[in-house]
């Protein structure tokens, strides 16, 4: 009887070891969150059509940052992504007509994503080109991979003061414009005379 007793408390201690084992694995654990670029990551660009024959063209430049004394300057990742989009099919406006009369609400649907990864250093800079075969939407855009505000596995834009991106839209050889990304906390009104601070 009392190997009995001591057999069932031994197994009650080793499954009370086990589910405590198993509770404090689940706390530690992290919840898996899936993440869309094109959703989670707003353009600074904005959405923006192109005609066929016209050239997008993403850059970014790394300036150079305050160097410390003996320390070289760490490298940067760079995400260069441009998000295509076309007219959704099963989404028909009645605008009138073949050609829609003004306003018409048209949807998209995102079709693909054509990305490239640059590491680069500062004072380097890269571009990257998507030509249009047809009318086509995109929405381009440019995230920071990687530096000494990015944890590992982080993919969330982190605020680089030195990093410098621009879109221009190219017809042949020659630019149309030049679009540079949206500065953000930067407002551009001047101060009304009169008043001084």
């Amino acid at each position: 009887m009392k190997t009995r007793n001591t057999f069932k408390n031994a197994l009650a201690l080793v499954a009370l070891a086990a589910g405590l084992a198993v509770i404090i694995a689940a706390w530690q654990t992290r919840r898996v969150q899936a993440v869309q670029d094109s959703e989670d990551f707003p353009s600074d660009f904005g959405f923006i059509e192109l005609v066929a024959a016209q050239t997008a063209r993403l850059n970014v430049v790394i300036g150079n940052p305050d160097e410390l004394p003996g320390k070289p300057p760490p490298a940067r990742r760079v995400r260069l992504a441009f998000d295509v989009y076309v007219q959704d099919e099963e989404y028909i406006p009645n605008c009138g007509g073949i050609v829609p009369v003004p306003p018409c609400l048209i949807r998209y649907r995102f079709l693909r994503r054509e990305s490239r990864e640059v590491e680069l250093m500062p004072g380097q800079a890269a571009s990257f080109d998507f030509l249009a075969s047809a009318v086509t939407k995109i929405n381009a855009s440019v995230q920071f991979l990687s530096g000494p505000d990015t944890r590992p596995g982080d993919n969330r834009r982190t605020p680089e003061p030195h990093l410098a991106p621009t879109l221009e839209v190219l017809e042949g050889a020659r630019t149309i414009f030049v679009v540079p990304a949206v500065v953000k906390g930067f407002n551009p009104q001047p101060d009304p005379p009169g008043q001084e601070q």
